[in-house]
């Protein structure tokens, strides 16, 4: 395996700090500006990004939005709403998208809906950023309500890894989507196109299964099978802890958690804030970063890009300004944060949703944006 010494890896956490370095790159590129969201909005965090990928003197500018945007809003689907505020901020993102394909920007919509509202649940959710030869990975999207939670994005400076990258934003960028894996100048990169992930994240459970020291794991939203995983090593006498957010905007995952919590030798921590960071860390030694939050719908439905990495800088930086704040903030579970009859009901809520959308077929994967 060669090196990652010839690579310049970077931990960014929290949206200022990314936004503050990811801009900068974007204004000085040359070549290439490459974003991939699943949430772009036209609030201040959109404008933002659609205003440096307009000014940018890159000769390449092209932008993938899932089709989740032109549905939710703020967490909120525009279907369902009447709010005059949430439909103008609807307006202002068709505005932004129309404006940065004026500015000669190329935008495209991956995994429309269409008129099968159950494909949904079959989304791209890759955040992705391709400039000139750094390559940005992480769990950031482009809204104000996104920029205000705890996350965490990786900054990749590397040739072989950026061209990568963006070979497979081009695979989404046509619609000719795969599964595929490669190990790239040391970095072991996963693509997954939501319709053979089963396969596909079978390095990261292995890797799992192969702990002898110890599991931490950040994320919001983890269950089956991944959870299950982190159990049975658990079971072993290997430490494992799990990092998730107290004020979970899903609290059925909590719940979930919280069941789980209390039948295996899961270390569970609450964190006070809302965390949207993606990451695991094994043994102390390979970090598993991207746009999974190891869940159910990554692993049979959810095109998603991770990375395991051994760069000992990061993994470094990573203990320091992530895991350690959240080793001395987050809390034991209390008493009311368990409840067995809501245990039940979200393990068995989520199994339903797992059967249903491993039948879902996924339609489509791209479309040009259209306002209407």
């Amino acid at each position: 395996m060669a090196s990652q010494s010839t690579a310049k890896v970077e931990l960014t956490v929290g949206s200022e700090e990314f936004w503050r370095r990811a801009s900068a790159d974007i204004a000085a590129a040359r070549d290439r500006v490459l974003i991939q969201a699943m949430t772009f909005e036209g609030d201040a965090a959109g404008q933002a990004v659609a205003g440096a990928v307009i000014a940018s003197p890159a000769r390449e500018r092209r932008v993938l939005v899932d089709d989740y945007t032109r549905h939710v809003v703020n967490d909120t689907f525009l279907a369902l709403s009447r709010s005059k505020p949430l439909h103008a901020e609807a307006a202002a993102t068709w505005d932004l998208f129309d404006a940065m394909i004026a500015s000669g920007a190329g935008l495209r919509v991956t995994n429309p809906v269409g008129r099968n509202p159950l494909r949904y649940a079959t989304r791209n959710h890759k955040k992705l950023l391709v400039i000139d030869d750094a390559a940005w990975i992480g769990g950031i999207n482009f809204s104000d309500h996104n920029f205000a939670w705890h996350d965490m994005m990786v900054r990749i400076e590397c040739p072989q890894v950026a061209d990568w990258l963006a070979g497979e934003f081009d695979r989404d960028w046509t619609g000719q989507t795969a599964t595929t894996s490669a190990q790239v100048n040391g970095f072991d990169l996963l693509s997954l196109d939501g319709s053979a992930n089963e396969a596909g994240f079978g390095p990261v459970l292995d890797l799992i299964a192969s702990a002898r020291q110890s599991i931490e794991v950040v994320s919001a939203y983890p269950t089956f099978p991944f959870v299950d995983a982190l159990a049975e090593v658990a079971v072993r006498g290997v430490p494992v802890r799990l990092y998730t957010p107290r004020p979970n905007n899903k609290p059925v995952i909590r719940d979930y958690l919280m069941g789980v919590a209390q039948k295996s030798g899961l270390d569970i921590r609450l964190t006070p804030m809302m965390t949207h960071a993606k990451a695991m860390l094994v043994d102390g030694a390979a970090l598993v970063v991207g746009s999974s939050n190891f869940d159910f719908v990554s692993h049979r439905a959810n095109a998603e890009y991770v990375a395991t990495i051994r760069d000992p800088g990061l993994i470094a930086a990573f203990t320091a300004r992530l895991l350690e704040p959240l080793r001395e903030g987050a809390s034991a579970p209390e008493a009311g944060d368990h409840s067995p009859w809501r245990a039940f009901k979200a393990r068995a809520g989520l199994r339903a949703a797992d059967v249903l959308v491993s039948f879902l077929d996924h339609g489509p994967r791209i479309a040009e944006w259209r306002r209407h």
